[in-house]
């Protein structure tokens, strides 16, 4: 009667008949493309902005980096000035969906549930 496994002789893992063992499956496997190292993720603030005289709405991306104060002085702006409302989101939502989230954020009027369809970003 024989031993019902295998050693491998470079690992020394217990391997049934035929099977290959898995320190060597990176020399089968042929070598893939590395994917894109991942962007850092940041936070990003989204202004709506109503004009008083014509009222177009306005929709931009704030070029600045997001930190808690930042993030206090804005809430504070948008409570002094009804027109403005600051939104925050991931950069790369944004990169990936903006011109959607601009396009919902133009209309004449944005309810709490059209910013929670949208998903992914909050009014300050």
């Amino acid at each position: 009667m024989g031993t019902p496994y295998r050693e491998c002789p470079n690992c020394g893992a217990h391997l049934d008949a035929g099977e290959l063992c898995d320190c060597r499956r990176s020399e089968r496997e042929p070598r893939r493309p590395e994917q894109e190292p991942r962007k850092p993720m940041r936070l990003m603030a989204i202004c709506r902005e109503i004009d008083k005289d014509t009222g177009r709405i306005a929709v931009y991306p704030l070029k600045t980096e997001i930190d808690d104060r930042i993030l206090g002085a804005l809430k504070i702006q948008a409570t002094m000035n009804p027109e403005l409302r600051y939104f925050i989101l991931v950069s790369a939502r944004w990169e990936k969906y903006g011109t959607v989230i601009a396009g919902i954020l133009k209309r004449r009027s944005v309810t709490r549930a059209d910013v929670d369809n949208i998903g992914g970003i909050v009014e300050l």
